[in-house]
């Protein structure tokens, strides 16, 4: 069974006159008028966002990206801050914070890169010193140092609740000690020694010129012509003026064949 303002729409669809309808089915003419246009108009829409409600356009999302790259350590507030003077957009630091986990964005630690790391001066000094390495690259000492700390001890200890976990400890420190080492792809650990407190140019000279001795006379170099002993370490500033400093105390030492010592530190970085 058709209810009245059924009929009337129906006949309406069907090219009769709504008015006689209506009249038939005793409707009221202006509710079978509203009846009538309410099944012309389009339904409109129901439910989702209202156009004028988005805020976080893909304009915005845009300049939140090159906000980002130009710099990195903005915060939250910053980049609202930026898409209101720039845009004109109101957004809270929530619909920012939503944005950028939307555009996978995330908070990292911070890597620092030199300005100079990639420059054409720094890129030629890697070079050369990569060139140099390939003319030795089958004897070649490694050397380098790290500190020791002696005065590690576990954090945490086991007590009865509602005791404190105690140990007792010397009230004072002594210095800590340094390891230094030469390791070779031939016959291995080449030299290897502990030095007390921290390591200065003369002490890490010093024990370049016991590595180039130490080389001189392990089995990787028992030729009848030796090759030169060519030592790789870092830029610590400690291995600033070592090779020089180095062949002072072999000299002191009456140690003659100077010239097989080769000392190579990397480029920049």
């Amino acid at each position: 069974m058709l209810y009245p303002k059924v009929r009337v729409v129906r006949g309406f669809q069907e090219g009769k006159d709504w008015r006689e309808v209506a009249a038939a089915n005793d409707v009221k003419y202006h509710t079978a008028r509203r009846a009538v246009l309410a099944a012309g108009a389009e339904p409109k829409p129901c439910g989702g966002l209202r156009a004028s409600s988005v805020k976080m356009t893909v304009e915005v999302m845009s300049k939140l990206e090159e906000l980002i790259d130009e710099a990195c350590r903005m915060t939250l507030q910053q980049l609202r801050d930026c898409l209101q003077s720039d845009l004109g957009v109101d957004v809270s630091v929530t619909s920012v914070h939503r944005a950028l986990q939307g555009m996978l964005y995330s908070t990292k630690h911070l890597r620092i890169e030199k300005e100079t790391m990639h420059s054409s001066v720094n890129k030629e000094k890697r070079k050369a010193f990569i060139v140099e390495l390939n003319k030795h690259i089958k004897k070649v000492v490694f050397q380098d140092e790290t500190d020791f700390n002696l005065y590690l001890s576990r954090n945490e200890g086991w007590s009865r609740i509602g005791e404190r976990a105690v140990v007792q400890l010397p009230p004072s420190k002594d210095s800590n000690l340094h390891v230094q080492g030469g390791v070779s792809s031939g016959p291995g650990l080449v030299l290897l020694q502990i030095h007390e407190g921290s390591v200065k140019k003369q002490e890490n000279a010093r024990f370049m010129a016991d590595l180039f001795v130490a080389a001189l006379r392990s089995k990787g170099y028992e030729e009848p012509q030796p090759a030169k002993v060519v030592v790789v370490t870092d830029n610590a500033p400690a291995h600033s003026e070592v090779e020089r400093l180095a062949r002072e105390y072999l000299a002191a030492d009456c140690i003659m064949n100077l010239k097989k010592l080769v000392v190579l530190r990397p480029g920049p970085i």
